[in-house]
């Protein structure tokens, strides 16, 4: 019989009874009939059995009677204690260790450590004293394997929650006095009780405070994960584009009408016979009766400063007609208004003196009492007639009283208090609403 013949049966009795067996069957088979050493081996070798000199071992091993010992593998196992098996304090120690420093914010912890680590337990533990010249106990290609054993993964340092700036002295001032305008006030606003079954607590001043709280979420089509557990055979199609993106900007209202602002179709129709611009077609998608909005984003875009702009303005202006919200104050936190918010006028665009850079004709502003001001940037009569009135006379012509040596640098500072340089959120009249803005930067500070 050919040995292509042979090889499929060969397969098959070794898939259920292991090669050993097989091996030592036929090589006492032929050996029975005469056959030569060097043939058998020969043949075993295009056949793919066991050798001829390892299949005559355990032929001898299987006549001499030892049955238990030709069966058994003598593979796998713990043949000699581990050297945690020895030193399980280590282990315990190593591993809480190396939990401890995986969760610091300093990304410098590293297997050359804790080998280190595990060599100063092992000396302290046995008090022996450590030659110089030895190497460590504990190898640093062992201590890799013990960090995975024990849960660790190695992967990129990335899509995490950061905290660099968060502690910087400005940003924690900052965030001091945010939170100092809340909790002296907080009799004030509606609340929440604690429980299985929390219930909204009213306040009981003469005028409650409603607050309302900006919030963007962006959702994105075919996000991909860098990393993820796949298996060969069921691995799912792979999105190569990061897909479009919808923004969310919406008003998250601390009140029982919440948990969004809206108007109901009674007040918004009291809305719009004052203000029937709210139903006019808008670049971006409100929800409707409210100033929430949605608007499709390329990729890593953002709300622009006039879509933000518009979408308070229409706030301002629904929020006059939510029946519930008389007689009340309404404070709105603006979550990270230096993103959004612009300046009218940039002063550093602006020079000092006169004929120095002026990047507009005019400024225009709305004071205290909601009147639109102007004030020309440009000298409209006698011998600068046509020439820019740089900052100096600007801040004459303010009343803000700047020194006549003042620098431009001290001219810049003393106008940033002025409405016509300062943030802008938006202008609608809101005679019959207290409202008020709190800006919260929670990241960086400029």
């Amino acid at each position: 019989m050919p040995v292509s013949h042979i090889l499929p049966r060969s397969n098959a009795i070794q898939n259920k009874t292991g090669l050993k067996i097989v091996s030592v069957l036929l090589y006492m088979t032929l050996r029975l009939f005469g056959i030569s050493w060097i043939k058998c081996d020969e043949f075993f070798k295009k056949i793919g059995a066991l050798t001829t000199r390892t299949a005559d071992k355990w032929a001898n091993i299987f006549l001499s009677g030892s049955f238990d010992e030709f069966i058994s593998e003598g593979r796998g196992g713990k043949h000699i204690p581990s050297f945690y098996d020895v030193f399980p304090d280590i282990e315990l120690s190593a591993k809480t260790y190396s939990i401890q420093r995986c969760a610091a914010k300093a990304a410098d912890f590293d297997v050359s450590e804790l080998a280190k680590f595990i060599d100063e337990q092992f000396y302290t533990i046995t008090d022996v004293k450590k030659d110089p010249n030895d190497s460590l106990i504990r190898s640093m290609q062992s201590c890799r394997i013990d960090l995975r054993r024990w849960g660790a993964r190695f992967e990129s340092n990335s899509q995490r929650p950061y905290f660099e700036g968060h502690e910087r002295q400005d940003v924690v001032q900052h965030r001091t006095e945010f939170l100092q305008h809340f909790l002296p006030k907080k009799d004030s606003y509606y609340l929440i009780s604690e429980g299985a079954q929390p219930k909204w607590q009213t306040p009981k001043v003469n005028v409650p405070t409603v607050l309302i709280f900006h919030d963007e979420s962006t959702f994105r089509s075919g996000e991909v994960s860098a990393k993820r557990w796949l298996y060969n055979d069921q691995a799912p199609f792979y999105s190569k584009g990061r897909g479009r993106s919808n923004m969310l900007s919406d008003f998250l209202v601390m009140h029982p009408s919440g948990p969004f602002f809206q108007l109901s179709p009674t007040e918004y129709d009291k809305a719009l016979e004052k203000y029937p611009e709210l139903d006019e077609e808008q670049d971006v998608d409100y929800i409707e009766r409210s100033a929430s909005a949605s608007v499709h984003l390329s990729s890593d875009a953002y709300f622009d400063n006039s879509t933000i702009l518009a979408q308070f303005e229409r706030l301002l202006k629904l929020l006059q007609f939510k029946e519930c919200f008389n007689n009340h104050s309404i404070e709105i936190v603006v979550d990270n208004a230096r993103t959004h918010s612009a300046r009218a006028y940039n002063l550093l665009e602006f020079g000092k003196g006169v004929s120095t850079r002026c990047p507009v004709d005019q400024l225009q502003w709305v004071d205290a009492k909601g009147i639109t001001q102007s004030l020309p940037c440009y000298f409209q009569r006698g011998p600068n007639r046509g020439k820019s009135k740089g900052l100096l006379q600007i801040a004459i012509e303010l009343n803000c009283n700047p020194s006549l040596k003042a620098k431009l640098s001290e001219l810049r500072q003393l106008l940033a208090h002025h409405p016509a340089f300062r943030n802008v959120i938006c202008a609608v009249d809101t005679k019959n609403l207290e409202i008020s803005f709190l800006f919260f930067f929670p990241r960086f500070l400029d």
